[in-house]
This record gives C-alpha cells, sequence and structure tokens, in this order.
C-alpha cells in the first residue's frame, strides 16, 4: 500500500517538475558533511545538496557482504593526492539519478574490518564507474548496481579520517534511521571537522 500511495505522489508532483526528492541527501550526507567534512567541502557539497540539484546515494552495500556491511571488499588504494577505486555495490537506491555516492571502501585490509575502511564523495560520472539498473518485475527502477574499475577519486573528497570510516557511516546510518523513524532529519553528533 505505502509504495502504491508513494507512486501516486510521485505522479501528482511529476508535473511540478521538481524533480526527486533528495532524501538521502537531507537525511544521511548532510550529517556526514556537517560532523565529518572540511569547511571547503560543506561549502561545496551542501548547498546544491539542499537546492536538489545533486542527488547523492550510498554506495555501502556489497553482493558479499551481505547486511555486514563491514565485511566490505570494494579497496581504495591511495596514489599520491588521489585515491583509486575498485569493486561492486548493489542495493543504491536512485545511484542513477544520483551525481554523487557516499563511498565506502577498505583501504587497510591488515587491521580489524571496522577500523580499515574510509569514505569519500564518489563522483557517479567518473571514469570508471558504471551503473547498472536492477529492473523491478513492474518496469521501475529504484535500485541500482554500481561498478567501479580504476575510479580516481581526490583525496581532498576523502569525508573523515583514513580508516575512520566506520563513524561517518555510522553518522549517515543514524541520519537515515532517524527519517525513517519520523524524528527529524537528525543525526549530527557534533559540528566541527
Amino acid at each position: 500500500v505505502e509504495s502504491r500511495v508513494a507512486r501516486l505522489i510521485d505522479a501528482e508532483l511529476r508535473t511540478l517538475n521538481l524533480g526527486k526528492l533528495n532524501i538521502v541527501g537531507v537525511t544521511a550526507i548532510i550529517p556526514v558533511l556537517l560532523n565529518y567534512g572540511t569547511e571547503e567541502q560543506r561549502l561545496r557539497f551542501i548547498p546544491p545538496l539542499v537546492r536538489n540539484e545533486e542527488i547523492w546515494c550510498q554506495l555501502f552495500s556489497e553482493p558479499g557482504a551481505g547486511s555486514d556491511l563491514a565485511s566490505l571488499s570494494t579497496r581504495a588504494v591511495r596514489d599520491g593526492d588521489e585515491w583509486v577505486v575498485s569493486g561492486q555495490k548493489v542495493w543504491n537506491t536512485w545511484a542513477h539519478y544520483s551525481q554523487f555516492g557516499l563511498l565506502v571502501a577498505r583501504t587497510d585490509p591488515d587491521v580489524p574490518k571496522r577500523q580499515g575502511i574510509t569514505c569519500f564523495a564518489c563522483p557517479i560520472d567518473a571514469p570508471g564507474v558504471t551503473v547498472r539498473p536492477l529492473i523491478h518485475i513492474t518496469g521501475e527502477v529504484d535500485f541500482n548496481e554500481v561498478f567501479l574499475d580504476g575510479v580516481r577519486i581526490p583525496d581532498s573528497w576523502r569525508l573523515g579520517p583514513v580508516n575512520g570510516g566506520w563513524k561517518v557511516v555510522n553518522a549517515a546510518l543514524s541520519g537515515e534511521r532517524t527519517m525513517v523513524s519520523g524524528s527529524g532529519a537528525g543525526g549530527v553528533e557534533r559540528i566541527g571537522g
């Protein structure tokens, strides 16, 4: 019933040309940027996100990790001032509409799994990013697979500390849980870099 109602509302709003509501960006990405982003990142990403000019998705889940997000195998290897990312993500809501994804990748395989991950702002149109829609039986698309093949992301688009991505992910998921519970778009633990 809820998805039918959501489709009816979407059909009505479509005539107003508002675009997709940037719910992931507002509830999950803004808390991450406020908690872990640099001032430059906040100035770059928050205004277009709030104006609904740039849509974000989460690049978290992986085919081999199941519900254990920390078991990810997507790798990011530092190369000077850039990170080279390779791997696969799945069940990415609205990646086919998005300009950016909050990407979590393994940056140190030799430490406990929750300590060896880092988060990045990943441009979806970057060379090496391939988005493959997962089509419902009705023909609609909400979810996608995203393939990352040697994607280069500048270190200046790293969100939070190297190997400190678990806290960043939790800030995103906290905002998402708050939204789902109906309590608002919270998830901000502290303001500052």
